[in-house]
């Protein structure tokens, strides 16, 4: 099984519950040949960079799922024939990528963390010892200790 992610536009004639049935089709799509859904994301109304099918916006879906490498062949025939969908795009996403994301990921929950106890009153300290490097030069970048007669 591999990681995939599908970017797709739906038609922004539609109303909410016809967007809703192509965004339900294509997971049980998915599901129904062995594949599992990891993420859907409904963007939203969009206006497009150029217009397609003469449409100038649509309906963004981002879809991160699993299935085998002959299923995407199948979603893609999927997609080109489903007159609702204007454009689409399908990307395998490769170890490396999701290592990548993986660790970003933890950084950022991590910075969350840190700035979640600032701001409940612990760590003070270290916002002290930040202002006095600042003070003297050894924080910022072309900011000079400020000069006394006593360092001639």
């Amino acid at each position: 099984m591999r990681t995939y992610e599908a970017l797709y536009i739906i038609a922004p004639n539609l109303d909410d519950d016809a967007i809703q049935a192509v965004v339900t089709g294509v997971e049980n799509l998915i599901t129904s040949n062995g594949g599992t859904i990891v993420r859907s994301e409904a963007w939203g109304r969009r206006k497009l960079a150029y217009e397609i099918k003469k449409h100038s916006e649509g309906f963004y879906v981002l879809l991160r799922f699993t299935a085998g490498p002959e299923f995407v062949k199948k979603l893609d025939n999927y997609f080109k024939l489903t007159e609702t969908v204007i454009r689409s795009m399908v990307l395998h996403l490769d170890e490396r990528t999701l290592r990548l994301e993986d660790e970003q990921q933890r950084r950022r929950e991590e910075e969350a963390r840190i700035a979640a106890t600032r701001v409940r009153g612990e760590g003070d300290d270290d916002d002290d010892d930040e202002d006095d490097e600042d003070d003297f030069g050894g924080g910022g970048r072309g900011r000079r200790r400020p000069r006394k007669d006593e360092d001639d």
